[in-house]
Formats: structure tokens, sequence, C-alpha cells
């Protein structure tokens, strides 16, 4: 299954594109830019989505705005779990964890 997040925007140009997923990168580094942040809001989204075997990617247009795309399979297996393909559930042993600690010392 295919998500998808649509805005009516300014859109990101291609050279930008390649920069979106990137820990610590942002469209706009300049002083004067008209948003925040640290750039990592999209590399973590990444992270998260590639960890469940999924893919993350966005399509845009200067001046028409963009859209972001994430799958999971995890719905695929939902799915054929519910359609009787028992075989095509994931090995509940594996085990993913997510630590956050907001201690820096």
């Amino acid at each position: 299954m295919t998500v998808s997040v649509q805005d009516t925007g300014i859109g990101i140009d291609g050279e930008a594109q390649k920069k979106l997923f990137v820990p610590f990168q942002q469209v706009d580094a300049s002083t004067t830019r008209r948003a925040g942040g640290t750039g990592l809001g999209l590399s973590i989204c990444r992270s998260f989505v590639e960890m469940q075997g999924g893919r993350i990617w966005v399509e845009s247009e200067l001046g028409k705005g963009s859209t972001f795309f994430f799958t999971l399979p995890i719905y695929q297996v939902m799915r054929q779990k519910m359609e009787g393909e028992a075989e095509a559930i994931p090995d509940k042993q594996k085990k993913v964890v997510l630590a956050i600690d907001d201690d820096t010392g």
C-alpha cells in the first residue's frame, strides 16, 4: 500500500529534492529562509520507513506543490493474512527497538 501527503505550496526543484532525505541538509540553508529546523525530519522518516522494509520519495514541481509518498509492506502482509495466506505473516521473533534520549551528557 502507498500512502501520500500532498500540498499546494511552492514546490521543490529537482536538485533540492536530492537533499531532502539527507541528514542535516536543507533545501534553503540561507540565513533568510522562511522555515526553521535542523534538516532531520525527513531523514528520520526515511529511516523509520526503511526499517519496516518500505520506501519513501517525493514528487514535486515548482509553483505547483509537492507530494510525499511512502510504502510499508506490513499493509501487504495484513491484507494477505486477511485473505487467508498465513505463510505471509512475518517472523515474530524479529524485533525493532527505538530508543530516544534527550540527555546531552
